[in-house]
């Protein structure tokens, strides 16, 4: 697991942009309470001083907004957090990210607008001393930060575009220092504020969380935890999928406290989360209420399952015995055969299992094998609970070795009948059933986790 840092307060600053008036477009109030509640959160949470944390509204000019970054930079030496949420707008060629100010011409990108890689170029140049520098942009069409291709996965160029690097360097995976771009949206999809909203939408999640922290992780929560949580939450809804780029390993390392790690009053809780619910346009009322009623009653610790926070799930270990019988001969042939069909019938629905995971925790497409669903979860969660689930994968996985007759690789040799190694006892079946409903309760647990937090 990799080691988490949260920052020093006395040496990290942070700028938050909130551009809620527009002379030329349609004026967005939720982008400057969304900026002072997560500066707010940034006090409360890191305990970064008053004159550390820089909030900019309507009011601002690109001048000040990119003055006021270069001196946060220059003055960091630990984390620089640089936040921006408004519109946001793309040239003709769809090549080049531009955050629009006060006086911005929807028409000409050009003109009134900070363009994001003037923005990056004062981060990195100015706050090269910083040792995590982290850049959240809550705005239409913010994907172009990196370019994200459509099949999802960063390429090298791609990160080095968000990240401001060579294309052609190649950073140290295990360096613990460098940059992460969070964005709430694909290079070609546009951000919401709905109408009302507290707050722009991918803000308003992020601030949920980190308002109540998430069950079962530990007491501290990293910056690739909470976007995943958020994804994932705007996912379900049929958002605009955030995206995120991130240099070494940043994002798994830069945490914040997790405020679920001390258990909230649930109707108090159940309060919170419902100031942040609204009615998404285009959703079924089905979908908004099944949504509301997961984060109502499960995103939070409920007042008596505080021991959900350390719970962990048990190993399979050995299921086999120490010391296996050998394989008597053909007598026994018709029996070692019925007991090779239940050990099959017994993984085949643990692998059913995993499909419900799959489905639940909207694991991709080409993570279809019960090990390759665990490893991915455990990659995207961050949650190494799904490790210990892997590596009982694997154990029971190879649950015939020795109880098949030996493979005979050449299709021309002679034919001659072969026994297996070892007699498979109904036993050992029943052992091998244990641990798979073991398995089976674990996963059917890590997952509730997962998906209503």
């Amino acid at each position: 697991m990799e080691p988490t840092v949260l920052p020093d307060p006395e040496a990290s600053r942070a700028v938050l942009v909130g551009m809620d008036a527009y002379t030329d477009m349609t004026p967005l109030p939720a982008t400057a309470v969304g900026a002072q509640r997560l500066a707010e959160l940034l006090r409360d949470l890191w305990g970064l001083p008053d004159s550390h944390v820089t909030v900019l509204g309507a009011e601002a000019s690109g001048q000040e907004v990119l003055s006021a970054v270069r001196d946060a930079a220059k003055a960091s030496s630990d984390t620089l957090v640089v936040y921006f949420a408004g519109h946001g707008l793309r040239d003709l060629e769809g090549e080049n990210l531009y955050l629009c100010l006060a006086d911005a011409d929807p028409e000409y990108p050009q003109v009134g607008t900070v363009m994001y890689r003037d923005l990056r170029r004062v981060v990195r140049v100015a706050g090269a001393a910083a040792r995590y520098r982290l850049t959240v942009l809550d705005c239409c069409y913010s994907g172009l930060a990196g370019a994200m291709s459509a099949h999802g996965l960063a390429t090298r160029t791609e990160l080095a575009l968000a990240l401001d690097e060579d294309p052609t360097q190649e950073s140290d995976p295990t360096e613990d220092h460098g940059d992460v771009v969070l964005t709430s949206a694909p290079h070609d999809r546009q951000s919401y504020a709905p109408p009302g909203a507290t707050y722009p939408e991918a803000t308003g999640e992020l601030i949920k969380i980190l308002e109540l922290g998430i069950p079962g992780i530990g007491p501290e929560l990293s910056v690739t935890f909470a976007w995943q949580r958020v994804r994932r939450r705007l996912l379900a809804r049929r958002s605009p999928e955030p995206q995120q780029f991130a240099q070494n390993k940043v994002a798994e390392s830069l945490c914040f406290p997790n405020r679920a790690t001390t258990v909230m009053m649930s109707a108090e809780a159940s309060e919170e989360v419902k100031r942040y619910s609204i009615e998404l346009p285009g959703s079924s009322t089905e979908t908004d209420q099944t949504q509301k009623n997961s984060e109502d009653v499960l995103s939070v610790v409920p007042a008596d399952a505080s021991e959900l926070l350390d719970w962990q799930p048990t190993p399979v270990g050995r299921w086999r015995p120490e010391s296996e019988v050998p394989y008597p001969g053909d007598a026994y042939f018709k029996q070692q055969r019925t007991n090779r069909y239940l050990l099959d019938g017994i993984w085949a629905d643990l692998k059913k299992e995993f499909k419900t995971v799959r489905r639940r925790l909207q694991v991709p497409f080409h993570a279809r094998s019960p090990l390759s669903v665990a490893a991915w979860l455990r990659q995207s969660t961050g949650d190494p609970r799904w490790e210990v689930i892997a590596e009982s994968v694997k154990v029971l996985q190879n649950r015939k070795d020795g109880y098949d007759p030996p493979f005979t690789p050449d299709p021309y040799a002679a034919h001659v009948p072969r026994s297996p190694h070892y007699q498979l006892t109904g036993d050992t079946v029943n052992a091998y059933r244990v641990r798979a409903d073991q398995l089976r309760t674990d996963i059917n647990k890590l997952t509730d986790l997962h998906a209503d937090s």
